[in-house]
C-alpha cells in the first residue's frame, strides 16, 4: 500500500502529540526548544541518508511511498526525522518528570568513553562496508563528545530513553524492513539482523535520539530551564 510509510509516521508520533498536552507533561510548552535541535539534526541525518541513497546503501520500495520526493529521498523520509526524534524527545522528557532517583552509577559514562573509542577505531576496519563504517565512524565521534559534554544524570536518562524506544522501533523498523520499505544492500552492511533489521539501524536510531536531544538539552539550558519534578 502506497500510504504505508507516512501511516507509519503517522503511528509514531500520534499518541506522543496526543499527551503532550497534559498538565503534567507539558511538554508543547517545549516546542520552542525542540524545534531548533530538531531542524539541525535532521539536516544532518537528511544530508547523510541522500548521499547513502545515491551512493546505494539502501533504496525506497515505490510500492509503500506515496511518491513525492525531494532530492531523491521520499517525503516519508522527511517526516521519518520529525516523527520519530519528537516521540523519543517526549519520552525523555517523561523520564526527566517522573524518574527521580538515580538507575545507574557516574561510571557509566566512562564506560560508553570506551566503547566509543574502541567503535571509532573498528569503524576503520570495515571501512568497505559503507554503512557499518559510517555508523561507527560518526557514532564513535558523537558518543564520545555525549559521554564528555553530558552530565552524567542527562547521559543516563538518554539511556533508559533509548532503552524503552527500542520496542516501537522493533515494531515500526521491523515494518520498514520487513515488507520491505526501506531496501538494504548488504553488500554495504556486516549483514548481521535482528529479525529484520540490521544491527547497524540501533547505532543509526541511537544517534539519531542522541543528537536530537543532545541539541535539545542545549536550548534548555540557554533558556535555564531545569528538570521538573512531579507535582504534589
Amino acid at each position: 500500500m502506497r500510504f504505508t510509510y507516512l501511516l507509519l509516521n503517522a503511528f509514531t508520533i500520534s499518541i506522543p502529540l496526543f499527551r503532550s498536552f497534559e498538565p503534567r507533561i507539558n511538554f508543547f510548552s517545549k516546542w520552542k526548544y525542540f524545534v531548533p535541535a530538531n531542524i539541525i539534526t535532521s539536516i544532518f541525518f537528511l544530508v547523510w541518508d541522500y548521499f547513502k541513497t545515491a551512493y546505494g546503501v539502501w533504496q525506497f520500495n515505490d510500492q509503500y511511498i506515496i511518491g513525492i520526493k525531494f532530492f531523491g529521498l521520499p517525503i516519508e523520509e522527511f517526516l521519518f526525522f520529525i516523527t520519530v526524534p519528537y516521540a523519543c524527545t517526549f519520552i525523555y522528557e517523561t523520564i526527566l518528570l517522573f524518574v527521580k532517583r538515580r538507575l545507574l552509577a557516574d561510571s557509566v559514562k566512562g564506560t560508553f568513553t570506551i566503547i566509543s573509542i574502541i567503535g571509532f577505531i573498528l569503524s576503520f576496519f570495515l571501512f568497505e562496508k559503507a554503512y557499518t563504517f559510517s555508523v561507527l565512524f560518526i557514532g564513535g565521534a558523537m558518543f564520545l563528545v555525549a559521554s564528555l559534554l553530558l552530565s552524567a544524570e542527562r547521559f543516563e536518562k538518554f539511556l533508559i530513553t533509548y532503552s524503552i524506544s527500542i520496542i516501537p522501533m522493533l515494531f515500526v523498523n521491523g515494518l520498514l524492513t520487513g515488507l520491505p520499505v526501506v531496501i538494504y544492500n548488504n553488500a554495504e552492511n556486516i549483514g548481521f539482523r535482528i529479525g529484520t533489521i540490521p544491527v547497524e539501524d540501533f547505532l543509526y536510531g541511537a544517534m539519531l535520539l542522541l543528537m536530537n536531544i543532545g541539541l535539545y538539552e542545549w536550548q534548555k539550558n540557554k533558556a535555564g530551564i531545569s528538570v521538573q519534578k512531579i507535582p504534589a
